[in-house]
């Protein structure tokens, strides 16, 4: 018996490999962009209507004035999607929404890549030569104590609104507005403009308005 190496054992043919390819990870932005001068020239094109707006709201507050700041939501085609006041210090919520349809019914530049969200912000500039009573929001605190219960049921308990108002002659709400900040808080707005327009016991800025911000 000649002596030698054992034989090596047979091999076990290998599986062919897979042809399956796994696809590739598609990331595509949800935002397209927009040109914001076109932006720009579109709410241009709106200031008449915009004035339109503030004069239908100083047969109602002759003082009506302040900053707002404008969200919009533009889909492909350049409609407007929506449109919500992020920032407001307007204070009338009929004017607000006025100067909100205007632009909801506007023809926005078309985006690029997908839908886009624009912002702008703007003055409706005060039409009287006399501005209101500046007040600070302990003017008003023990009253809206008074009314937190009302205010929550509009808010929720964890929403956070900034209001603004006009107090008149005997502490009575002359108008008063919401900040929404959101597309999906118009009806709590709405809801938080009607308690205040509601408020009693409001101390009198004498015989010229006064204008209040706070948050709620």
């Amino acid at each position: 018996m000649a002596c030698g190496a054992s034989e090596p054992p047979p091999r076990v043919p290998e599986a062919p490999a897979s042809t399956t390819e796994r696809p590739a990870l598609q990331v595509q932005s949800e935002l397209g962009s927009v040109d914001p001068e076109a932006v720009t020239r579109v709410f241009h094109e709106l200031e008449d209507r915009f004035a339109k707006c503030q004069q239908a709201g100083l047969e109602r507050v002759e003082v009506l004035a302040g900053r707002v700041k404008f969200f919009v939501r533009i889909a492909g085609d350049g409609a407007a999607r929506w449109v919500y006041l992020e920032d407001s210090e307007l204070g009338d919520r009929e004017t607000e929404k006025c100067l909100i349809a205007a632009a909801l019914g506007a023809r926005w530049p078309k985006p690029d890549g997908g839908e886009a969200e624009a912002r702008y912000s703007m003055d409706l500039p005060l039409q009287t030569t006399r501005p209101p009573s500046d007040w600070s929001s302990d003017k008003v605190t023990a009253v809206l104590a008074k009314n937190a219960g009302a205010l929550q049921a509009c808010t929720g308990s964890s929403a956070s609104l900034r209001a603004t108002m006009y107090v008149g002659p005997g502490g009575r709400v002359l108008a008063a507005g919401v900040a929404t900040g959101s597309k999906s808080d118009d009806a709590k707005a709405d809801c938080v403009t009607a308690v205040l327009a509601k408020l009693r016991g409001l101390p009198s800025p004498g015989s010229w308005p006064a204008k209040v911000s706070f948050t709620l």
